[in-house]
C-alpha cells in the first residue's frame, strides 16, 4: 500500500471516530432510512454500513441477520474505490464478483447497488446499499432516490456530531459559567454559529416549554422571526399543533427522557417536516427539516407503481418482461388468462413460453427474436400460434422492444400478446371468398371470351379440386334414363380415374332425377354410416368414394348433369362455403351451356344470313350486268327514233318516243345505282389514312354543275384524317350534298359539313346519340324541305322514296348506299329533321380504325 493511500485511510478512520457512531444502539432514524431505500428500490435487503479498519459495521439493516462483516467481504470496496454509485445487475455475470463469499454464501447476493457515504469534507465513511438475491435493474428515478437517501444519512451523522458537540459545549459552559463568563459567552456564540450553520431548523425549549433559542433556518421554515418566539410558550405560538403528533412526541421525549424522531404534515405551511427531538436537563432541543419534496418523490414512485399495476390489470393484452441475463420472464395475469391458465399455473421460465409455440413456427419466431437482437429490425413483431390449455391453438400478435446495455448486449425485453384468432378466422374466410371470386371471374371470363365448354369444364374441376383439396372433382353428363358420362375429371394420383366412362347407378331412379331438377343438393359425410340404399353404397365404393357432394347443373329449367366432389381417403364434413361454391359454379356452368346453345343457334342463323346476303348481292350484280347490254341497245334505237322521226310523226308519237327514251335512261340509272349498292361490300378498297378535306373537295367537284346551277353555298369545318375507303367516303359526301341541293325548293341551298369527336362541344347541336371518345361524328346540315320524323329510318331502305319521280327525280338507292358504306366502316348514320326546317344527316367513323381492321 502506498504512503499516500495510508495517510488518506488514516484520515478517513479518524473522521469516522469523530462521529462516535460505531457500536451504538439502533436508532429509528437510520432504520427508517434503510427501510425507505428498500421500499423505493423494491429489494428485500438494505444496509447503512460504516467501514473501520477490520470490519463493516451495520448501523441499520433490513432483511439481514448479521450486524457486521469482515472488511474484505462484500462490495463496499467498489464504492470506496470509485467514490460513486455502484450497480451490479447480476453478480454471477461478472467473473470478478461471482466468487465473493456473499455471492456463494449467505446472503447469496445477485444484485447490488451502493452509494458511498461521503461527508462534506470528502471523507468516505461507509455505504448505503440495497441488495437482492435475484438479478434486477433500477430506474433512473430509483437511483436518484437512493443517492438522496444517502445524503440524509450524512445529514443524520452531521446532526449527531453537532448534537454531541453542542452537548459537550453546553456541559462545559455550565461547569465554568461562574468562573469564566467570558469564555461562556464565547462558547455560546460558537454554539449559535454552529446552529446557524447547519441546514436543519433548530430551536430550544426550557422546562416551561418556552423558546430559549431559534436559528435562522427555523425562522425561514416557520416563516416567523426569533422575536416572535423567544420567551414565549410553544403551545401559545403554535396552538394548531396541540393534540397532534408534534404535541405527543415532544411530551414523550420529556417524560421518558428519550430522543424521538417523526415525520408529520404541518398544515399552516402545507409542508412535511422530519423532526428529531432530544431531551436535556433544562428542556428540549428540536431539529427539523422540510422533506416535502422527498415525500412527493416517494409518493410519485408509489403512484407510478400503482399505475403500472392498474395498466397490467386493465389491459386486454398480455404483458411479458424478459430478463435475458437470468432467462426469467414475467408474465402478466392477463397473459396467462389468454392461454387458459390461472396465475399460479405458469412459472417465470423462458421455456414456459417457447414450449407453447406451434412446432411449425417455433424456429421462425426464435429467428425473429435474433433479428431484433441484432438490430436488423427496429421492433420485434410476429404473428404465430400458441397452444391453449386444452391443446388447441390460438393466433396471437406478439410485439416487443429490446433494451441494450452500454456494451451492446441485450439485457431486457418487454412486450405484449394480442389475441388475433378472430381476425385470422375472418382473413381465412376472406381468402376463401377471394379464391371463389377469382374462380368465378376466371370461368365467367372464359364464358365471355370463347364459350369453349370443354375448357370451361376442365378449368372448373381443376380449380375446385385445388380449392377444396378434394380427392376427385368431376362433371357428369346426365341422360334421361339416369345413366351418363364423366366428361371432365380432376383426380389425385392413387385414386381410380373414371373420365370418359359411361356410368349407370341402378339405384338412381326417376324420383332422384326429379329432385335434382328441382335444385336438390346431396352431401354425404361418410357413405359407410350414411342412411342410403345398399346398392348406392356399393356403387360409390367401386370408385373408392368415402364422402361426396353433388350439385345439379340446370339449363333452362332442365337438368344437364351433375357437379360432384369426392373425398376418398377419409370421411369429410362439407361446410356451407363448399356447398355454396359448387352451387354457384354449377349455376355458372348452366349459364355457359345455355349461352353456348344460343351462340350455336345464332352462329347457324348468321351463317345462313351471310350466305343469303351473298346470294342476293350476286344476283343483283348478275341481273344488273346482264341487263346492261340489251338496255343499251334499246336506248340506242330509241334515241335513233327520236333523232330521225321527231316532229315527223304526230304529237302522240313524239310523246311516246320521249317517254320511252326517258324510261330507258331511268332504267340505266337504276341499274348503275343497283350495281353500286351491290359493290359496296364486294368491290370496296382497303382502308387507308385519308384526309377528309380532300375527299370532300372531290365530292364537291363531281357536283360542280349542280352547285353552279342552283348557286348552292357549301361550307365545312376543318375535317380530320380517318382510316377509310376514299372512293366510298367521297360517294357518301356526294350523295348527301346532292340530296340537299335536289330537295331545296325555290331558295338558295345552304349546306354545311361539320365534325366533332367524343364529348366535345357540338356548338349547340342537339344529338340523340353522343359519340364515344374513339369515333368521329360528321354531319351535313341543309335548308331543304325536311321530313317527318316517322320517315327517318325508312329513307335509308333501298328503293324507298317519299316523293314522286315527277317532282324529285331519283332511284331511291342513294341513302341506302350511304348507310351500307358507313356500316362497312364500323359507323352509324341517321337523320334529324322537321318539315320546312331542313335536315341534318349524321354519320360516325371510328377513330384509329387501323387498329380495328
Amino acid at each position: 500500500m502506498k504512503a499516500g493511500h495510508i495517510d488518506t485511510e488514516m484520515a478517513r478512520l479518524e473522521a469516522l471516530r469523530q462521529y462516535q457512531i460505531l457500536d451504538t444502539e439502533p436508532e429509528e432514524a437510520y432504520d427508517n432510512l434503510a427501510q425507505l431505500a428498500a421500499s423505493i428500490c423494491g429489494t428485500p435487503i438494505s444496509l447503512v454500513n460504516f467501514i473501520d479498519e477490520n470490519r463493516q459495521w451495520f448501523k441499520a439493516k433490513v432483511g439481514l441477520d448479521v450486524s457486521e462483516m469482515p472488511h474484505s467481504v462484500g462490495f463496499s470496496y467498489l464504492c470506496q474505490e470509485q467514490r460513486n454509485v455502484v450497480i451490479v445487475l447480476d453478480t454471477l455475470a461478472d467473473e470478478r464478483l461471482s466468487n465473493n463469499p456473499i455471492v456463494t454464501g449467505y446472503p447469496y447476493v445477485r444484485f447490488y447497488a451502493g452509494v458511498p457515504l461521503i461527508t462534506l469534507k470528502g471523507d468516505m465513511l461507509g455505504t448505503l446499499c440495497v441488495i437482492d438475491q435475484v438479478p434486477r435493474q433500477l430506474s433512473q428515478k430509483q437511483v436518484e432516490a437512493l443517492v438522496a437517501i444517502s445524503r440524509l444519512v450524512i445529514d443524520q451523522l452531521e446532526l449527531r456530531r453537532h448534537v454531541v458537540e453542542v452537548s459537550q459545549i453546553t456541559e462545559k459552559l455550565l461547569a465554568h459559567e461562574q468562573a469564566a463568563h467570558a469564555e461562556s459567552e464565547a462558547a455560546r456564540t460558537c454554539i449559535n454559529n454552529l446552529l446557524e450553520s447547519i441546514t436543519d431548523g433548530f430551536f430550544a425549549l426550557d422546562k416551561k416549554w418556552q423558546f430559549t433559542y431559534i436559528n435562522g433556518q427555523a425562522e425561514r421554515l416557520l416563516q416567523k422571526t426569533q422575536y416572535e418566539f423567544l420567551g414565549k410558550n410553544i403551545w401559545e405560538v403554535f396552538p394548531e399543533i396541540i393534540g397532534t403528533t408534534f404535541d405527543r412526541e415532544y411530551h414523550r421525549a420529556i417524560l421518558e427522557q428519550v430522543s424521538v424522531e417523526f415525520e408529520e404534515f404541518y398544515p399552516p405551511q402545507k409542508c412535511w417536516f422530519q423532526v428529531h427531538a432530544y431531551p436535556a436537563k433544562d428542556g428540549l432541543s428540536v431539529y427539523f427539516q422540510d422533506i416535502t419534496e422527498r415525500r412527493k418523490t416517494a409518493k410519485a414512485l408509489q403512484e407510478s407503481e400503482e399505475r403500472w399495476q392498474l395498466a397490467l390489470d386493465g389491459n386486454n393484452d398480455g404483458i411479458w418482461d424478459w430478463n435475458l441475463k437470468t432467462n426469467e420472464v414475467f408474465f402478466s395475469t392477463r397473459w396467462k388468462e389468454m392461454l387458459g391458465y390461472k396465475n399460479h399455473e405458469v412459472s417465470n421460465g423462458w421455456d414456459e413460453w417457447t414450449k407453447r409455440i406451434h412446432p411449425d413456427e417455433r424456429d421462425s419466431v426464435l429467428q425473429a427474436f435474433q433479428d431484433h437482437f441484432a438490430k436488423k429490425t427496429p421492433f420485434y413483431v410476429y404473428e404465430y400460434r400458441v397452444q391453449y390449455q386444452d391443446g388447441s391453438y390460438k393466433w396471437i400478435l406478439d410485439r416487443g422492444q429490446a433494451h441494450w446495455d452500454a456494451s451492446g448486449d441485450v439485457v431486457r425485453m418487454v412486450g405484449s400478446y394480442s389475441d388475433i384468432t378472430d381476425r385470422k378466422r375472418v382473413e381465412k374466410e376472406l381468402k376463401q371468398q377471394n379464391l371463389r371470386s377469382q374462380l368465378f371471374a376466371e370461368i365467367t371470363l372464359k364464358i365471355r371470351e370463347s364459350l369453349q365448354i370443354d375448357e370451361i369444364l376442365q378449368t372448373t374441376v381443376t380449380e375446385v379440386q385445388k380449392l377444396l383439396k378434394a380427392d376427385r372433382v368431376l362433371i357428369f353428363r346426365l341422360e334421361t334414363n339416369g345413366s351418363g358420362t364423366v366428361v371432365q375429371e380432376a383426380v389425385l394420383p392413387g385414386w381410380p380415374v373414371i373420365l370418359g366412362e359411361n356410368i349407370f347407378d341402378p339405384c338412381f331412379k326417376e324420383e332422384y332425377l326429379e329432385r335434382y331438377r328441382q335444385g336438390r343438393i346431396s352431401a354425404i359425410e361418410d357413405i359407410e354410416a350414411a342412411y342410403i340404399q345398399p346398392c348406392h353404397r356399393e356403387f360409390l365404393q367401386q370408385f373408392a368414394v368415402r364422402a361426396n357432394l353433388v350439385v345439379p347443373i340446370l339449363v333452362r329449367e332442365g337438368i344437364w348433369g351433375l357437379l360432384l366432389a369426392h373425398q376418398c381417403a377419409a370421411p369429410r364434413r362439407w361446410n356451407n362455403f363448399e356447398t355454396e361454391l359448387l352451387k354457384q359454379l354449377a349455376n355458372q356452368i348452366g349459364i355457359a351451356l345455355s349461352q353456348a346453345q344460343l351462340l350455336e343457334q345464332e352462329t347457324h342463323q348468321s351463317q345462313e344470313l351471310t350466305r343469303s346476303n351473298a346470294d342476293l348481292e350476286q344476283f343483283a350484280y348478275v341481273a344488273s350486268h346482264d341487263l346492261q347490254e340489251p338496255l343499251r341497245m334499246v336506248t340506242s334505237y330509241l334515241q335513233l327514233l327520236e333523232q330521225r322521226y321527231k316532229n315527223k310523226l304526230d304529237a302522240n308519237a313524239d310523246q311516246f318516243i320521249t317517254y320511252a327514251v326517258d324510261g330507258a335512261r331511268r332504267m340505266q340509272t337504276l341499274i348503275n345505282d343497283l350495281l353500286n349498292y351491290s359493290r359496296v361490300s364486294t368491290r370496296g378498297q382497303p382502308f387507308m389514312l385519308v384526309d377528309c378535306n380532300v375527299v370532300l373537295q372531290g365530292a364537291i367537284a363531281n357536283l360542280q354543275l349542280a352547285i353552279a346551277d342552283t348557286k348552292a353555298v357549301v361550307t365545312h369545318d376543318p375535317l380530320p384524317e380517318v382510316m377509310a375507303d376514299a372512293t366510298q367516303l367521297t360517294q357518301v359526301f356526294q350523295n348527301l350534298i346532292a340530296n340537299a341541293i335536289k330537295f331545296c325548293q325555290n331558295q338558295q341551298p345552304q349546306i354545311h359539313i361539320g365534325v366533332a369527336k367524343g364529348d366535345a362541344n357540338l356548338d349547340g347541336e342537339s344529338l340523340n346519340v353522343i359519340p364515344s371518345a374513339d369515333e368521329w361524328l360528321f354531319w351535313v346540315c341543309d335548308n331543304a324541305i325536311g321530313l317527318e320524323s316517322q320517315y327517318a329510318e325508312r329513307i335509308f331502305i333501298i328503293f324507298q322514296r317519299l316523293h314522286g319521280r315527277s317532282k324529285y327525280p331519283g332511284t331511291g338507292i342513294g341513302l341506302a348506299i350511304c348507310k351500307k358504306i358507313i356500316e362497312r366502316h364500323g359507323g352509324r348514320i341517321w337523320v334529324e329533321s322537321k318539315p320546312g326546317q331542313g335536315s341534318t344527316f349524321y354519320f360516325t367513323i371510328p377513330d384509329r380504325a387501323l387498329k380495328q381492321w
